[in-house]
């Protein structure tokens, strides 16, 4: 374990207030942002960093100090995450960044002027239809490796399933979106 969720968990167990104000000032970004990528709206990953919080403070007394505390924590708000995904599954940020830190919505075209907007509407409507088609394993598998940048081992870990799932899950993912991109004339074959 880290030596200051060691130090944060022996606060906690003298003074719960006090521990969970600490824990809640180191991983509130952390939760945040992914919450964000998730969600796409600041509203929402707020919304989501609180319900994830609630479900730390109350499982913390049963927490295995044994183990790191951010393995369980990303856990807990990507579980929380793909609950909100099943839940509202027309929401989708755009601004999530790709593997080379740019935008997919930078991706898009301009829209500067009208036939430039009406295209860029469109494309971004297709997009984001096309990825809450996918399944929810394969969104998440893509979005970790994609927009977070997370490894296989790392997300294997997250979503509690073997390394040759998360690579299944992420090839199935790319073929269905280029697949699907395809047919609406996004994507060159």
């Amino acid at each position: 374990m880290d030596a200051s969720d060691a130090t944060l968990l022996k606060v906690y167990r003298k003074n719960k207030n006090q521990g969970l104000e600490l824990l809640y000032d180191r991983y509130k970004k952390y939760i945040y942002t992914i919450a964000y990528h998730y969600t796409g709206n600041k509203e929402d990953a707020l919304d989501l960093t609180q319900e994830v919080f609630l479900s730390i403070f109350r499982s913390l007394d049963r927490f295995d100090d044994s183990f790191s505390m951010l393995p369980w924590i990303k856990r807990i708000t990507v579980n929380k995450c793909l609950n909100y995904l099943r839940d509202k599954k027309d929401t989708l940020s755009l601004n999530q960044p790709n593997e080379s830190g740019q935008e997919i919505q930078e991706l898009l075209p301009s829209s500067n002027q009208t036939e430039e907007a009406t295209l860029y509407l469109d494309t971004k409507e297709t997009l984001t239809k096309a990825i809450h088609a996918l399944p929810a394993e394969e969104r998440m598998a893509l979005i970790l490796r994609h927009m977070k940048g997370m490894k296989y081992e790392e997300i294997a870990k997250i979503m509690g399933v073997p390394l040759g799932t998360v690579k299944t899950y992420l090839h199935r993912g790319r073929k269905s979106l280029k697949t699907s991109l395809s047919k609406d004339g996004l994507w060159e074959r």
